[in-house]
């Protein structure tokens, strides 16, 4: 299955990048983003193996203790598509009205 980011994803994606870099160095950047690949990696082959995000259809995975992915399958197109990412302290109600 192909992976493919929304518009916002791929806006949260790049502002936790810059973040990390900014504040912990290229070192902490790297390793988020390489977590991240090694998660798309196994979404990519299973992409039902991850659990559902509350009562949705949608499927979430953690990539660190602070940030969790939120993502849909759409068997349709045969693809995955990044939704969200999410900050694990904030509140999930705020996120469900997003999706």
């Amino acid at each position: 299955m192909k992976i493919k980011f929304s518009k916002i994803a791929q806006l949260e994606y790049e502002e936790i990048i810059y973040y990390l870099y900014d504040n912990f160095g290229k070192e902490k950047a790297t390793k988020f983003s390489d977590l991240l690949k090694q998660n798309l990696k196994q979404v990519k082959q299973f992409p039902e193996s991850f659990s559902f995000f509350q009562n949705t259809d949608k499927r979430k995975f953690m990539v660190n203790p602070y940030i969790t992915v939120i993502y849909y399958v759409n068997k349709d197109l045969e693809c995955v598509e990044i939704l969200n990412f999410w900050f694990n302290r904030s509140n999930p109600e705020v996120l469900l009205q997003h999706l």
